[in-house]
């Protein structure tokens, strides 16, 4: 079997793993008839057809026989059906771990730009949750009708059952009620069985040391969203008016296996305590 063979034979399986891994039941039945024997180099129309029960890749799996059976027509059902099998395992692999990215933006329109809008995204991500929201930030500005309108998101999705958890700057702000504060005025005092939790730096954390022998408090500047640890997005943009539509932000859109990422890494700052509880 020369280098030639070996790549005609490759790229014959590839193409019918790309055709058949989206249907589990389909594939199983390849690689149970590969290994029974139903399926071999003499396997004609027919016996394709009685695997395939109906179902496409009929010119795949024809094309992967006869590869087979001219350039590897050396290795036995057993080798096969486990190199197939194998295939099909490290491509449900490599997909489940893929993830899409999004430039997300806030400042103007620019023609030919791929950029989507970050108060957009940031309400998709939300509307999108069934289970649970994070939300880290730096500063949270609720008197603008935006704001005001995510809020009332939020608290419509604590109101399904949605666990929402929100990590905040303690620190006081240039105007304003501090994020606490803010968020407490807008969030129902009778809200039973609304899911809602806040943390922010622990109180040994807030205060540190430089250097020069300054002190001075940290600065929780984070500005993430998560839903359901699928969907992420990392971005400049405070949960103030002027961070969803007025400044220049930018920031990326995750969703994928990445995305639980992120809301381990905050669970692992509260299990240390590096967070703590506030609300």
């Amino acid at each position: 079997m020369n280098s030639s063979d070996i790549s005609a034979f490759a790229k014959a399986c590839s193409e019918l793993i790309g055709e058949v891994s989206a249907n589990p039941v389909l594939a199983d039945a390849i690689v149970a008839g590969l290994a029974s024997g139903n399926l071999t180099t003499g396997t004609g129309p027919m016996g394709v057809s009685k695997v395939l029960k109906g179902s496409p890749g009929e010119h795949h799996l024809k094309e992967f026989l006869q590869a087979w059976k001219t350039t590897a027509s050396h290795l036995g059902a057993k080798d096969v059906s486990s190199m197939v099998e194998s295939s099909l395992m490290s491509y449900r692999l490599a997909h489940g771990r893929a993830h899409d990215v999004d430039v997300v933006w806030t400042g103007p329109e620019v023609s030919g730009s791929q950029a989507r809008r970050t108060e957009a995204v940031v309400k998709e991500i939300i509307s999108g949750a069934e289970e649970e929201l994070l939300i880290v930030g730096y500063w949270l500005v609720t008197s603008t009708v935006q704001i005001k309108e995510l809020i009332e998101l939020l608290i419509d999705k604590a109101r399904s059952g949605v666990v929402v958890r929100f990590v905040f700057d303690p620190g006081e702000k240039g105007s304003g009620p501090d994020n606490f504060k803010a968020l407490e005025d807008k969030w129902p005092a009778d809200l039973t069985g609304a899911l809602r939790q806040v943390y922010s730096w622990s109180d040994h954390m807030v205060e540190t040391v430089s250097k020069s022998g300054h002190k001075y408090d940290r600065k929780l500047h984070a500005k993430v969203i998560v839903g359901d640890g699928r969907d992420a997005l990392v971005t400049s943009a405070n949960l103030t008016h002027a961070g969803l539509l007025e400044n220049l932000e930018m920031g990326l859109r995750v969703q994928g296996f990445m995305a639980a990422a992120v809301v381990s890494h905050y669970n692992l700052l509260i299990r240390e305590g590096i967070l703590e509880r506030r609300g």
